[in-house]
């Protein structure tokens, strides 16, 4: 009995810890598809401006803006607007 009880409670243990690898696997690949999706539409649109906003952003990547925001502020590509809110650029290269 106390051999199937460690068993089950080695069993319980490794599902729990494949189940986060697999939760935090998921995010970081939803948030490098994103953020490769709005560092697109950044590169493709500083021609015309240098910042871009929140909206614009969403429009152009299909995200929402609560999810462009977040993203926008995780990068360590983008960079925001100091003057304006939700604004956002990319970081100059160096």
């Amino acid at each position: 009995m106390k051999q199937e009880m460690i068993i089950g409670v080695a069993i319980a243990i490794t599902v729990v810890v494949l189940f986060g690898i697999k939760t935090v696997l998921h995010s970081l690949v939803n948030f490098k598809m994103d953020e490769s999706a709005i560092l697109k539409f950044l590169n493709e649109s500083t021609d015309n401006y240098m910042f871009r906003s929140t909206r614009a952003i969403s429009t152009g990547t299909d995200l929402s803006m609560a999810r462009v925001a977040a993203v926008c502020i995780k990068s360590k590509a983008i960079s925001a607007n100091p003057k304006e809110k939700e604004s956002w650029c990319l970081k100059p290269a160096g």
